[in-house]
């Protein structure tokens, strides 16, 4: 195992970038990470373009990079796995075209692999100045929670906007399901876990600014994607000990999200009765509840859809080599 930065050396590593249509937000992205505190010499950037029509590779071939391209699957994952395929690096850090580092993020997420029992990181996911309105609801909800675990006897989740992981590790794991556009990072996740007893573990000081560019079209597929999602993972993990969101306790939560739209639904009513009389009260006052509208009943309607997909837990669709969403 190479030493680390506490020790004067460094492991190497590869940041995998999975690109599409990234013209808008690729600058401050790689302008961030070729500015990290990390030897230059001791880390590669590979960028993964996958069918832009916005001239990115033209962008991306001003940088110092390694460009290749997954034109036979769209899906940030297949890109990734592209990527990863000719990388060189001890440890693998993903990131999205949409994101910004601290200048330390890459030293920050590589030091606990000092220890042989740490199998991959996760770092913390802010807002990149949110402005708008939806920007600053993401911001208050912090989405992304990265290395989360749900349970103290499972794996954590680890979150490709801001993670790193043992390249050997990876590759002896199958790399991503590129038949799970949704969902395969935390799938990759678990499996890697249980497949070595090794873990995952968030490092709160290793920080990027994700550009959120959202719209109430995107807000709503984002959460339906989320919730789609937990269905796909539940059917593969819903037997394996451990697993904190089998299908009876998915089943609570989903009765609690209906619980939780008819007190928005409340709350919108009695904002929008109170707002002209409350001075100095922002706008945002009367939205933030038709917000958590769009995020949970979206949410509740991929669970549902999801089922209808796995057909109420019971479809092995990672065995049928088949798009599931």
């Amino acid at each position: 195992m190479t030493q680390l930065a506490q020790n004067g050396y460094f492991p190497s590593v590869s940041i995998v970038i999975p690109v599409y249509n990234g013209m808008r937000t690729l600058r401050p992205c790689l302008d961030a990470i070729f500015q990290q505190d990390y030897p230059r010499e001791r880390y590669e950037v590979i960028a993964v373009d996958n069918n832009s029509v916005d001239g990115s590779p033209e962008f991306l071939r001003q940088y110092p990079l390694r460009l290749e391209f997954e034109r036979e699957i769209q899906g940030p994952h297949a890109a990734t796995n592209t990527g990863v395929r000719v990388a060189t690096g001890e440890i693998l850090v993903f990131t999205d075209s949409d994101c910004v580092p601290e200048p330390d993020w890459l030293r920050k997420l590589v030091a606990p692999f000092s220890d042989e029992c740490i199998i991959g990181t996760g770092g913390r996911i802010e807002a990149y100045r949110p402005q708008t309105r939806i920007e600053r609801f993401l911001d208050a909800m912090k989405p992304f929670k990265n290395a989360y675990q749900g349970s103290p006897d499972f794996p954590a989740a680890l979150v490709t906007g801001n993670c790193a992981i043992r390249r050997a590790e990876f590759m002896a794991a199958g790399m991503f399901n590129p038949n799970m556009y949704t969902g395969a990072e935390t799938d990759l996740s678990y499996r890697v876990q249980l497949q070595t007893g090794k873990r995952a573990c968030y490092v709160q000081d290793a920080v990027v600014y994700h550009m959120y560019n959202p719209t109430l079209k995107r807000l709503a597929r984002h959460f339906y994607i989320y919730g789609y999602s937990e269905i796909l993972l539940g059917t593969i993990y819903k037997d394996t000990p451990g697993y904190p969101w089998p299908p009876r306790v998915q089943a609570g939560v989903m009765v609690r999200q209906i619980g939780a739209l008819v007190t928005y639904a409340g709350s919108l009513i009695y904002r929008t009765l109170t707002y002209p009389f409350r001075r100095g009260v922002d706008k945002d006052y009367l939205w933030w509840p038709i917000l958590w509208m769009v995020v949970e009943s979206n949410n509740l309607r991929g669970k549902l859809e999801g089922l209808a997909v796995t057909r109420f837990y019971r479809r092995k669709f990672w065995e049928e080599g088949v798009r599931v969403i």
